[in-house]
């Protein structure tokens, strides 16, 4: 299974319902049931199902993280300088339905790791610990 790092403010509004999607510099192939985790403590925080992306604009992506977190005189002077012409000029809109939140949330046991993304192993993860096997049979 993949999950979806993020930070824990933003993540926070795709699991109250305040957003149903995510802003992010890069596309992706993944599709289907995700884990949306906490970039900062790993913890698998909810699950969703990521159905599509949706090419946005570089200020339409800036305007997505404006939020009580996030600096937003900071954004503004950012986006009244932007130069469109950057390696980044477009941006994804990761699209989300059936998002629901952990009720007890768990530490992952990644595989894989980059940037955004981790790649582990569903059954391994029950309440933060890795389940292993005291005896081989």
């Amino acid at each position: 299974m993949y999950g979806l790092k993020m930070k824990s403010y933003y993540l926070n509004e795709i699991i109250t319902g305040a957003k149903c999607d995510d802003a992010r510099l890069e596309d992706t192939s993944i599709r289907g049931k995700i884990a949306l985790i906490d970039s900062e403590t790993y913890e698998i925080l909810g699950y969703a199902n990521l159905i599509d992306t949706v090419k946005i604009d570089y200020e339409s992506f800036i305007k997505w993280h404006i939020c009580p977190e996030y600096d937003s005189l900071k954004a503004q002077m950012y986006i009244d300088n932007l130069d469109f012409t950057k390696l980044h000029a477009d941006s994804y809109l990761y699209k989300f339905i059936d998002v629901i939140k952990c009720e007890v949330p768990s530490i992952v046991n990644p595989i894989n790791e980059t940037k955004t993304w981790i790649e582990f192993n569903e059954d391994d993860n029950i309440n933060g610990y890795k389940q292993v096997s005291l005896f081989d049979f």
